[in-house]
C-alpha cells in the first residue's frame, strides 16, 4: 500500500470517527449538521456532499431519512461515502417531502441551504428515532 492509500484510509477512519465521538442520539439536528459541516471541511480531493430526504424501508420498516453524505474517491473508479442518516417515523407531514440535492447543483453553500429546506424546519424541533453513522462504497 502506498503513502497516499494508507493516507486515504487514516483520512476516511478518523473522519468516520470524528462524526461518531460528536454525534448521538442525544444530538440535535443543527448539532449533527454543524458536526457533518465541520468534517467536511477537511480536504478531500474531488469531494462532493449530498443532502437527501424521503421515506425509505431500508432498515425493514418505513422511517423518513435526513441524510448528509460526503463523497469522494477511492481511486479504484468508485466513491467512498460518509453517511449521517438521522431516521424519523413517519408523518402525514414529512411523508411528502422528498429531496436528493449535490452541493454542485447549487449556488450557495449546502449547509445554508439545508437549512432553509422544509425538511429542516419540519424536524429540527422533533425527536428522531436514531442516527446512523457509516461508511460504505459506490
Amino acid at each position: 500500500m502506498g503513502l497516499f492509500d494508507r493516507f486515504k484510509k487514516t483520512t476516511k477512519e478518523s473522519l468516520l470517527k470524528y462524526l461518531q465521538s460528536r454525534i448521538s442520539d442525544n444530538s440535535s439536528l443543527e448539532d449533527i449538521i454543524s458536526v457533518f459541516e465541520k468534517m467536511c471541511s477537511v480536504p478531500m480531493k474531488e469531494d462532493m456532499i449530498l443532502f437527501e430526504t424521503g421515506t425509505y424501508s431500508f432498515t425493514g420498516e418505513p422511517m423518513f431519512n435526513f441524510s448528509l453524505v460526503r463523497q469522494f474517491p477511492n481511486d479504484e473508479e468508485e466513491y467512498y461515502q460518509i453517511h449521517v442518516d438521522v431516521l424519523y417515523m413517519p408523518t402525514e407531514e414529512n411523508k411528502d417531502f422528498e429531496r436528493t440535492i449535490w452541493n454542485e447543483d447549487i449556488e450557495e453553500n449546502i449547509f445554508n441551504y439545508i437549512k432553509k429546506t422544509p425538511e429542516f424546519s419540519s424536524c429540527k424541533d422533533k425527536e428522531f428515532s436514531k442516527v446512523e453513522i457509516y461508511l460504505d462504497e459506490t
